[in-house]
């Protein structure tokens, strides 16, 4: 038998320590055998901006024009191609959106995966069994209150996921979570409850062992630097929170989020009205199809936003936070719609693409570069001398695109 295979042997039946076989098959390589690969090093910690939690307010640091590497060029890269079909980027998008389906049960599970084998340094109270009073019976509905306090620190992570059941998570001016669970069991004495592990503070469970879990939650709006929220099969809303990132996913079934503050904002949906509301953000990138998109108040320096199979509405009253935006909309096979404000210290450099149909502006003060029924470039007079600046390509397939 290989000298390594009985040493190995030997620690399985308890014959030797995990030293001694170190120190052994340390012996056995420094005469000449190959060393084993090293375990790799811990993963980093969670990486949080050292400025703490991101006020929507607070000035941005990033040097003047620097747009997360992205600039208006990009922008006009992807005019010149406005005429290419609409069909991939649904089918691309669509791909996305089944992965994001059949991934969601898995990441009730698997998101803390780092957090949860490293359970052990924690005290007994934080990884003890399931106590009568935490598991649930099998094929009843049942509700109970949980609550925990937040320590306070932007490096805090919250993860919320739910299936078969609607999630609503509201921020307020308090340190504690409060929330009323809602879940229904497949087998007897299955374990649920709120956790803590270090910073992260999530909703474990095994998926398979649940067919309905929903939430209703109130959390301190400022305490964490990472929130993560994903649902499927039911309503997700999440509203007055404020973090470094923020991450929503959702599929079949209503979603609204609101009164949000980040550094960056990450949304998804599918199969579903998305309504967005009051986001304060540096950038964003929001995604949905088949439902209709009402996005209003958007007051996001770079922003993505698309929309497929199904209309698209942007109501904007003023550009506040920034000095300059870039903005790209796009939708599929539906209407785009997007109202605009104006001021004398506001100006738009617009491109726009409807793939057979028309495009029509009412925006005043504009000098047309190209002026064709489903192509058009247009740039506000005082461009150059406004105080805030909106670079904007729009596109859209089959249906009209209005700007007004």
């Amino acid at each position: 038998m290989n000298e390594k295979l009985r040493i190995l042997k030997m620690i399985e039946n308890g014959q030797i320590s995990a030293t001694e076989a170190a120190n052994l098959l340390q012996a056995i390589d420094s005469g000449g055998s190959v060393s084993p690969t090293p375990p790799p090093p811990p993963p980093p910690p969670l990486p949080h901006s050292s400025e703490g939690r991101y006020d929507g307010y607070a000035r941005n640091t990033r040097p003047e024009g620097s747009h997360s590497g992205v600039s208006f060029d990009d922008l006009g890269a992807k005019f010149e191609s406005f005429a290419r079909e609409a069909k991939p980027k649904v089918e691309k998008f669509a791909g996305g959106v089944a992965k994001t389906i059949a991934g969601a049960a898995e990441r009730v599970s698997d998101a803390f995966t780092e957090a949860t084998s490293s359970s052990h340094s924690h005290s007994q109270a934080s990884s003890r069994p399931a106590s009568p009073a935490r598991s649930a019976p099998a094929g009843r509905t049942v509700e109970k209150q949980i609550e925990m306090t937040v320590e306070p620190g932007g490096h805090n992570e919250l993860n919320i996921s739910c299936m078969n059941g609607d999630i609503r998570v509201k921020g307020y001016n308090g340190d504690k979570i409060t929330a009323r669970l809602s879940y229904r069991a497949k087998v007897a004495n299955a374990y649920i409850e709120l956790v803590k592990l270090g910073g992260k503070y999530f909703l474990k469970y095994e998926p398979d062992d649940f067919t309905v879990v929903s939430i209703d939650a109130y959390v301190p709006e400022r305490a964490f630097g990472v929130i993560k929220i994903d649902g499927i099969n039911g309503a997700l809303d999440a509203s007055s929170l404020s973090a470094n990132d923020m991450r929503f996913s959702n599929a079949n079934g209503i979603t609204v989020i609101s009164a949000l503050s980040a550094r960056n904002i990450s949304a998804d949906s599918s199969n579903g009205r998305f309504t967005v509301s009051n986001i304060f953000a540096e950038s964003a990138s929001i995604e949905n199809m088949n439902g209709t998109m009402d996005a209003d108040e958007l007051d996001v320096a770079k922003l993505k936003l698309s929309n497929y199979n199904s209309s698209l509405s942007i109501l904007m009253s003023k550009f506040a936070k920034h000095s300059d935006y870039i903005w790209s909309v796009e939708t599929g096979n539906a209407k785009l719609n997007i109202n605009l404000p104006t001021a004398p210290d506001l100006g738009y450099h617009i491109k726009a693409h409807a793939a057979m149909s028309e495009i029509r502006i009412g925006l005043t003060g504009l000098q047309y570069l190209i002026n064709e029924p489903s192509l058009v470039e247009a740039r506000s007079v005082s461009f150059d001398k406004v105080a805030k600046k909106v670079k904007l390509a729009v596109e859209t397939s089959n249906a009209p695109l209005l700007i007004n």
